[in-house]
């Protein structure tokens, strides 16, 4: 018997990707360059550009709900 998986609402995704970079941030503080906290607002800004872009085109595009 198949399982059906959830879908994961966006804005968990959105979360786990903010943490990434979070995890990215914490890693490269101890390394031979950091990033400065430009370099880290610009991944965040990154981050939620691009889901706020696929927010966008989950508007015009609306889902078929599945038969």
């Amino acid at each position: 018997m198949a399982t059906v998986i959830e879908p994961r609402p966006l804005a968990d995704l959105e979360m786990d990707s903010l943490l990434a970079v979070e995890a990215a941030w914490e890693r490269r503080a101890h390394g031979v360059r950091p990033w400065t906290t430009a370099e880290y607002l610009d991944a965040v800004a990154r981050v939620h550009a691009r889901y706020e872009a696929f927010r966008q085109w989950q508007r015009i595009h609306p889902q078929k709900a599945a038969s």
